[in-house]
């Protein structure tokens, strides 16, 4: 079924509104924004570890990052069925889970380590890679989306070079 005008848009008040409910929280107390360690953008401030920054932390994880990884592992499983059913892959559907984990990963972990542990002894350099790896997630879902699916993929390959692509036909006969 087609997605309806109503709900796409109300799936897309949904998203700003949860974002912007938790972009505010630091500036009404909960939570707390600081410059990143090479000074170049915010992020939390996590040098700090107490109560407010553990609470925050640990409910913008589960609300950020766990629901939402639930939410695709399962519908991409769902996906990965019913091209199972068909024979048509067309999508590797396990890649943006990975790419999820794989980039805000690191951040996680950091932000995690120093709820315990005072992370300041480790190199503003080296704590500013987590960062920036999240910080290329927009990018990286657009290279998974674009050149994951063959569709896209065809159609950026003859948008580029002019030429089009040539499926192969596939006899999908009985013998």
């Amino acid at each position: 079924s087609k997605l309806q005008w109503s709900t796409a848009i109300s799936m897309m008040v949904f998203a700003w509104l949860f974002a912007a409910f938790w972009s505010v929280m630091p500036l009404l107390g909960w939570g707390e924004y600081d410059y990143e360690p090479l000074r170049t953008c915010c992020t939390l401030d996590y040098s700090k570890g107490d109560r407010n920054y553990i609470t925050f932390l640990f409910a913008l994880s589960i609300f950020n990052f766990m629901i939402p990884g639930f939410i695709m592992l399962t519908a991409y499983q769902s996906i990965h069925q019913k091209f199972k059913k068909s024979g048509h892959y067309k999508f590797n559907t396990g890649l943006p889970l990975k790419t999820l984990v794989i980039c805000w990963g690191p951040y996680c972990l950091l932000c995690f380590y120093a709820a315990v542990e005072n992370v300041m002894f480790i190199s503003p350099k080296y704590r500013m890679i987590p960062a920036v790896i999240a910080k290329t997630v927009p990018t990286v879902d657009a290279f998974v989306y674009a050149l994951g699916n063959e569709n896209y993929r065809g159609g950026i390959w003859q948008f580029l070079t002019g030429q089009k692509i040539e499926k192969a036909e596939v006899d999908n006969k009985a013998k």
